[in-house]
């Protein structure tokens, strides 16, 4: 069977754009009430609970808060003097969240995969962090649960480092939980790339510093570089093993255009090089050093007889 929409026969009202970016992880009464606040402009948690008859009036206020992080409402104070800065609302309590989760489900969840990470019950001021994360400041209730369970693989078990990590994300536009699933697929590969380079340095990945860790990801992610091009760097910095020296390398030949162990190694390469970069060029071997004095051997007359 197929559908089209029919022809309007009631009012329309405009809905932003940002309301279906947020489709994706909106739970269905955050949908229903943006929808009614649209139409009508109340925003009375009262008479939102009543209208759309939703479990509590902490879900209306759920709801708002999340529209609110989103972008879409925006907070002030009732008799706040014309022009002072609105003030964020207060957290939600520990009562207000044990509140909530008997008409919210994904509180308990966050909870439940938080200490479940952690290895240990949550403390109530952790509680209140944790799920002010999904209520107050909009992240996707997926997308905690993979952050808390990332900080807490690499041994750091605290809201705080949580609540960087997921600042971190939104600046990487990192939003849904599909977005965060990948998103942790880009670490665990910038891992694995800090390692091999910091295996070519000599050290531990562990020495690496934040600014060599983005030197590392431009080689391989805006460069387009592989672990080919960066060993070929290391090979023609010769014993000087120095990652802004090879950073310097690489930076030069993706200016030039140079993309492959080929195009470095190649004429094109040889023409342009610069001054600053030396390349140390082994020792021929035994057997190098073989043919090539046959190469300049002169060639023996077929009349000529064999030496005894």
């Amino acid at each position: 069977m197929i559908y089209r929409l029919k022809e309007f026969k009631g009012d329309t009202i405009p809905v932003p754009q940002l309301v279906f970016s947020k489709l994706g992880i909106a739970e269905e009464y955050n949908v229903r009430v943006a929808l009614y606040v649209l139409a009508t402009g109340i925003t009375d948690p009262e008479k939102l609970c009543a209208d759309l008859k939703l479990r509590s009036k902490m879900t209306a206020e759920s709801a708002l808060s999340f529209w609110a992080g989103a972008g879409l409402l925006e907070r002030y104070e009732e008799n706040a003097a014309p022009g002072e800065e609105p003030t964020a609302p207060a957290p939600m309590t520990w009562s207000e969240i044990a509140a909530a989760s008997r008409t919210d489900p994904m509180i308990s969840s966050l909870i439940d995969c938080a200490q479940t990470s952690f290895a240990r019950p949550l403390t109530h001021p952790e509680m209140e962090k944790l799920v002010n994360f999904y209520v107050q400041e909009a992240f996707a209730p997926e997308t905690v649960m993979l952050c808390v369970a990332y900080v807490a693989s690499r041994g750091k078990r605290t809201m705080g480092a949580v609540s960087h990590e997921l600042k971190v994300w939104r600046a990487e536009g990192v939003e849904t939980g599909e977005q965060a699933d990948a998103h942790l697929q880009l670490l665990a590969l910038r891992a694995q790339r800090e390692q091999y380079v910091s295996g070519l340095l000599g050290i531990a990945d562990t020495e690496l510093t934040l600014g060599g860790r983005k030197a590392i990801a431009r080689w391989y992610e805006v460069y387009g570089y592989d672990d080919a091009m960066v060993q070929e760097a290391a090979v023609q910095a010769g014993p000087k093993r120095d990652l802004w020296y090879w950073n310097s390398i690489l930076k030069t030949w993706n200016a030039k255009g140079l993309h492959t162990v080929h195009d470095v190694r190649g004429p094109v390469a040889g023409m342009g090089a610069s001054r600053n970069l030396r390349v140390d060029r082994a020792e021929p071997s035994g057997n190098d050093f073989l043919k090539n004095a046959a190469r300049r051997r002169p060639l023996r007359k077929k009349t000529d007889t064999p030496a005894e």
